[in-house]
C-alpha cells in the first residue's frame, strides 16, 4: 500500500485499498513507524493475492486513484525527507564525541570482523551442504569464501563475495567463474546457496554487490554506464585474482535475477570478456516494462522506489524520469526524449548488435504471471536477440515475478516441487563455459532454424499450469523455434466486393476467393 496517500495497490484483477479518510492518520505516523507500515501493507499483499478489501466502496475506488495520482510522488519524497530528518536528529542531539566513537568503532568493525565472517559463512555453507538444504547436496570439491572489495573506475566501492573452489591433489585444472550482481534491494547473502552449489561443482562464483545498494557506494542509477563500467570493474578484479583462485579468465558467464538480469546482460553486451549471459526474471526494454502500452506501471514503481529508499540510495533522476514518464502520457506535446534516451542505455534490446555480432550465447527467464517484466516482453526480448544473431534460450515458467527462482534461493526449494530454472541455467553455464569434448548423444541436439550450432536444449520452453501449483512436479511443452512449426498460416484473399461494383482490386476471383472473402467480412 502507498503508505500516507490512500493510494490503491493493483494484485491480478482486484485492488487492496487504503481509505481516504485514513490519509490523516498516516500523514501525523512518527517517520520511524512509516517503512513498519510499507513492510506490513507487503506482507498484507502477499497473504492475500487475490485481493483484499478495507473499508473503500467500489464507487470510492476512481478516487483514490486520483488521489494516488496527486500524491504518490510528494508521498515518496516526504518520505525520504523523513528519513533523512531522524539523521539529522540524532546528529544534532548526540554529543558529537558519541558520534565520533560509534563511527570508530564502526569502521572498525567493518573492517576487523571481516576473517570471522568469512570463516563463519564458509561453516554455514559446509553445514547446509551437509544436511542438503534446498539444492545443495553432499559431496563435490572443498569451498573457500573470501569477502572482498571491488573498485569501479570512478572509486567507488563494491562489497563482493566469492566462493572458490578447490583443487584436488595434484590436480592443475582452472576453473570457469560465474558472476552475480545482486537482485533491486537484496543483499550480499541472496545468491550465497548457489554459490557454495556451483563452487563444489567447479565453478568460481562471484557476487557483487551494484552499486547504492546496502555497504557499496554510490548510488542507484537502475543499470546505467557507471554500473556497466562497475560490471567491467568486477572482470578486471577476477583476471587479477585468477592465478589466486584458479579461475579460466577465458570463461566467464553472468548470472543475475531481476535487476541482476539486466546488469548480466548489459555487462555482456558491453564487455566481450563475458562468453555467455542468464538473464532470470529481468528486462529486455525498460520503456516496455515500466509502461508498456503507454500505461506506467506505478504499483511497481512504488515498490520499487520505496525498497530503494529503505536499504539503498537511489539516484534523484529516477525520479525526475519517473514524472517526465507519467506528464508524457498526459500530455502527448511533452519532450520525451531525455527520458527516451535515458531508458534506451538501460534496455539489453538496444544492444542486440554488440551481443549478437559475437553470437553470445544468452538465456531468458521469465514467469508467466510476472506483472513488472511480463512473459510477452521477455518472448519479444528472445526474438530481437535470435533475429541478431545470438543463440538464445527461452524459457517461461509459472509464477509471479522471480517466483521460480527465489524458493531455492531463499532455502526452502525442498520444501515445494523443485523448480528446474537453476538446473538449466547451470546446464546453459557447462555448454558454453566448459563444453564437453564429447558429442552429445543421436538425437539429442535439437536444431534451431538459423544457426547451425544451436543449444542442446530446446529452444523454447513454457511451463504448463497445474491445479496443484508449486506442490506437483512441472511440466513443459517445448519448441526448437518461434513461431512453432506446427502453427499453421492461413492466407484469405479478399475476392468479389459484397456489395455491387467490380472486382476488388481490378481484378477476378474465383468462387472460393470470394466465399473466402465473405467469410472474413463475417
Amino acid at each position: 500500500l502507498p503508505w500516507g496517500s490512500g493510494g490503491v495497490l493493483g494484485f491480478r484483477r482486484r485492488r487492496i485499498v487504503l481509505p481516504l479518510h485514513a490519509r490523516t492518520a498516516t500523514d501525523r505516523m512518527p517517520s520511524t513507524l512509516q517503512p513498519l507500515l510499507l513492510f506490513a501493507s507487503l506482507a498484507t499483499a502477499a497473504a492475500f493475492p487475490d485481493g483484499l478489501w478495507t473499508g473503500a466502496s467500489y464507487d470510492g475506488i476512481e478516487a483514490a486513484e486520483e488521489a494516488v495520482a496527486l500524491h504518490q510522488v510528494e508521498v515518496l519524497k516526504q518520505f525520504a525527507n523523513s528519513v533523512e530528518e531522524v539523521k539529522e536528529r540524532v546528529q544534532k542531539t548526540a554529543p558529537g564525541w558519541a558520534l565520533g566513537i560509534v563511527s570508530a568503532v564502526a569502521g572498525f568493525l567493518d573492517e576487523t570482523v571481516q576473517v570471522p565472517a568469512v570463516k563463519a559463512h564458509a561453516a554455514a555453507m559446509s553445514l547446509a551442504q551437509a544436511v542438503s538444504l534446498s539444492d545443495l547436496r553432499p559431496g563435490g570439491r572443498p569451498v573457500r569464501w573470501e569477502h572482498l572489495t571491488v573498485v569501479s573506475g570512478d572509486g567507488t566501492r563494491l562489497r563482493a563475495t566469492v566462493a572458490i573452489p578447490q583443487q584436488r591433489g595434484g590436480e592443475r585444472a582452472s576453473f570457469p567463474v560465474v558472476v552475480m550482481p545482486n537482485s533491486w534491494a537484496l543483499c550480499v547473502l541472496e545468491y550465497t546457496l548457489k554459490q557454495q552449489e556451483w563452487a563444489a561443482a567447479g565453478y568460481v562464483v562471484l557476487h557483487y554487490q551494484a552499486r547504492g545498494w546496502f555497504n557499496s557506494e554510490g548510488l542507484i542509477e537502475v543499470a546505467g554506464p557507471a554500473d556497466v563500467a562497475d560490471a567491467s570493474a568486477v572482470l578486471d578484479e577476477v583476471g587479477k585474482r585468477a592465478a589466486e583462485w584458479r579461475a579460466d579468465a577465458e570463461a566467464i558467464g553472468m548470472v543475475g535475477v531481476s535487476y541482476g538480469g539486466g546488469l548480466a546482460l548489459l555487462g555482456a553486451a558491453h564487455d566481450a570478456r563475458v562468453k555467455c549471459a542468464a538473464s532470470l526474471s529481468g528486462w529486455g526494454n525498460l520503456t516496455r516494462a515500466l509502461a508498456g502500452q503507454a500505461a506506467p506501471n506505478q504499483v511497481w514503481f512504488d515498490i520499487l522506489m520505496s525498497t530503494s529508499i529503505l536499504v539503498g540510495r537511489p539516484d534523484p533522476q529516477i525520479h525526475a524520469m519517473w514524472e517526465s514518464l507519467v506528464s508524457a502520457v498526459v500530455d502527448p506535446a511533452a519532450n520525451v526524449d531525455p527520458l527516451l534516451a535515458w531508458a534506451e542505455e538501460r534496455s539489453p534490446e538496444a544492444f542486440a548488435a554488440k551481443m549478437c555480432g559475437r553470437r553470445l550465447p544468452v538465456l531468458v527467464s521469465n514467469n508467466a504471471q510476472d506483472e513488472l517484466f511480463v512473459s510477452d516482453a521477455a518472448l519479444m526480448l528472445r526474438q530481437t536477440l535470435h533475429g541478431a544473431g545470438c543463440r538464445v534460450q527461452l524459457l517461461i515458467n509459472q509464477g509471479v515475478h522471480a517466483m521460480a527462482e527465489l524458493p531455492s534461493l531463499a532455502g526452502i526449494g525442498g520444501l515445494v516441487a523443485h523448480q528446474p530454472v537453476w538446473d538449466e541455467t547451470l546446464r546453459f553455464m557447462q555448454a558454453h563455459l566448459r563444453p564437453s569434448k564429447e558429442p552429445p548423444p543421436a538425437g539429442a541436439q535439437q536444431r534451431e532454424v538459423g544457426h547451425p550450432h544451436p543449444p542442446s536444449r530446446p529452444a523454447i520452453r513454457f511451463q504448463l499450469r497445474s491445479p496443484e501449483g508449486i506442490f506437483v512436479a512441472p511440466r513443459f511443452v517445448s519448441y526448437d523455434r518461434w513461431p512453432p512449426r506446427e502453427q499453421e498460416a492461413v492466407s484469405l484473399r479478399l475476392g468479389q466486393p459484397l456489395l455491387g461494383g467490380g472486382a476488388a482490386g481490378g481484378g477476378g476471383a474465383t468462387g472460393g476467393e470470394a466465399a473466402a472473402g465473405q467469410a472474413a467480412a463475417a
